[in-house]
């Protein structure tokens, strides 16, 4: 078969365009499950990060999720206002803090867990789970060749700015 062939024909969608189409289709589905917990994708997504990196600075985990300081105070005051994250002083540098699940936020993490299972699921019900295993790993791929972090939040890319 020659790279002609292998194109999809100019009616057909194209890699892009399926990405945004299907980007903003399983966004706003996990809203629509994150909003029972009284959740945003934003804020779950940040549970989820710190969960892994608990304990570290507020600003060593922004620049791992790749925002920046600003919007990273906001998401976590939201997220403390709601019981779920708290600020503790880094035992290692007095001038910043580091950050840590409560016991809210672990169970919170759970319920967040347990959603993210079943939209995957959801999202993922007509591939087998090799076709599912080769996907991701493509996306991933894709992902890294565009310089997204593994760790980052969905948004823009750090370094870009949002069109005006």
């Amino acid at each position: 078969m020659d790279q002609a062939s292998d194109v999809p024909p100019p009616e057909l969608p194209g890699l892009a365009f399926l990405l945004v189409q299907l980007g903003f289709h399983a966004g706003w589905e996990f809203g629509e499950r994150l909003a029972p917990l009284g959740l945003e994708q934003r804020q779950a997504g940040m549970l989820v990060r710190l969960a892994a990196n608990e304990g570290r600075s507020q600003q060593a985990i922004a620049e791992l999720l790749g925002i920046n300081a600003t919007r990273m105070v906001f998401l976590v005051d939201e997220l403390e206002r709601l019981g779920l994250v708290e600020r503790r002083r880094n035992p290692a540098d007095r001038r910043s803090h580091a950050l840590y699940l409560t016991d809210a936020g672990t169970a919170m993490l759970a319920r967040v867990r347990a959603v993210t299972v079943d939209h995957e699921a959801q999202m993922s019900a007509g591939l087998t789970s090799d076709e599912r295993t080769q996907l991701i790993t493509l996306l991933r791929r894709v992902a890294r060749e565009q310089g997204l972090g593994a760790q980052a939040l969905p948004g823009i890319p750090p370094g870009r700015r949002a069109r005006v």
